[in-house]
C-alpha cells in the first residue's frame, strides 16, 4: 500500500510473521543476554553462508544515516502529504502537524531528527489508512472482539 499510493517501499523482514512466530517460540529468558548481540540472529544464520561472519559478530547497528536521509529529502513532500492535514493519527490526536511538519523540514535538509519516531509515525499513518481499505479480520460481538 505505501508503495502503490505514496511511491514509498517499507521493508521490514523482522516482522515477517514467520520471523515472529519462530523468535517468540524461544523461551523469553533464553532470547537473549545484555553481552551479546542479536543472538537469535546469529543462531539463527551461524554456519548458513546467508550472512557474512563479520555481521554475526557485529555489536552496534550499522550507519544508514545518510541514506536515510537521502530518502527523507526525496521524497519529503509524499511525506508531508502523508503525515499532514489528512493524517489519521492527527485525527486521533496522536500526533500534531506543526511539530510533525517541523521535523520533517528539517530531515529533508539533512539536520538530526529523531529518525526512530518519524520511522513509526509513517509506519503506523500507512497501517491506519489500510485499515479503511482492508476488508475487516475481526469480529465483535457483545461480549468479546475475536480474531
Amino acid at each position: 500500500m505505501a508503495l502503490a499510493g505514496h511511491g514509498i517501499e517499507i521493508a521490514a523482514p523482522f516482522l515477517d510473521n514467520e520471523v515472529i512466530r519462530a523468535c517468540l517460540a524461544v523461551p523469553a529468558d533464553q532470547r537473549g543476554t545484555p553481552g551479546r548481540y542479536k543472538p537469535l540472529l546469529s543462531e539463527a544464520f551461524a554456519h548458513t553462508g546467508v550472512l557474512p561472519p563479520f555481521v554475526l559478530a557485529r555489536v552496534t547497528k550499522g550507519g544508514f544515516n545518510a541514506l536515510a536521509y537521502a530518502g527523507l529529502s526525496e521524497h519529503a513532500s509524499t511525506l508531508r502529504d502523508l503525515l499532514g492535514p489528512s493524517s489519521r493519527l492527527a485525527a486521533a490526536g496522536l500526533v500534531t502537524e506543526a511539530p510533525v511538519a517541523a521535523v520533517l523540514q528539517r530531515a529533508a535538509l539533512g539536520q538530526p531528527t529523531a529518525q526512530g519516531a518519524l520511522h513509526l509515525a509513517v509506519a503506523a499513518e500507512v497501517w491506519l489508512r489500510q485499515l479503511e481499505t482492508a476488508p475487516a479480520w475481526w469480529e465483535v460481538d457483545s461480549r468479546v472482539a475475536t480474531v
